[in-house]
């Protein structure tokens, strides 16, 4: 009976452990819950989200092809600033949602960035969060890296 217990005990521990780190038991801890895991999202801006840069909507949703906001914009902006060291002027800032659009984001990065580093002209860009949380992290923080 004991012999029993034991080999129930192992064979508990050892589907425990690879359940724990299968994909599907750490779906069930997303940051976004309507993201999935292997999303791209979640490579195009990882720093950002790693250091919360990236606020969730509600329900914790990324809703990364919704356009993004001044005020998630701006937030990104300062906590980039932090992470840096580096005080981020206002011009990059954006004072309103209308302001926004896919050249303006592009304009916005590209006066935070060395004259060594110029984006290209044809960047293909949206005003979608996921868009602007790209250019984020591409210009400014790999280029820091």
């Amino acid at each position: 009976m004991l012999a029993a217990f034991v080999i129930l005990l192992l064979s508990s521990t050892v589907t425990f452990l690879m359940l724990a780190n299968g994909r599907t038991v750490r779906a069930a801890s997303l940051l976004f819950n309507d993201v999935a895991l292997d999303h791209p999202a979640y490579q195009l801006c990882r720093q950002l989200i790693e250091m919360g840069a990236v606020r969730p909507y509600p329900g914790m949703n990324l809703a990364p092809f919704e356009k993004i906001s001044a005020d998630d914009w701006n937030y990104a902006l300062l906590r980039i600033g932090e992470e840096l060291g580096r005080v981020i002027p206002e011009s990059a800032q954006f004072a309103s949602n209308q302001e926004i659009s896919g050249e303006a984001i592009v304009s916005r990065v590209q006066q935070l960035l060395n004259d060594d580093n110029i984006l290209p002209t044809k960047t293909g860009s949206n005003d979608s969060r996921l868009s602007a949380y790209f250019f984020l992290e591409r210009y400014l923080l790999e280029s820091n890296d």
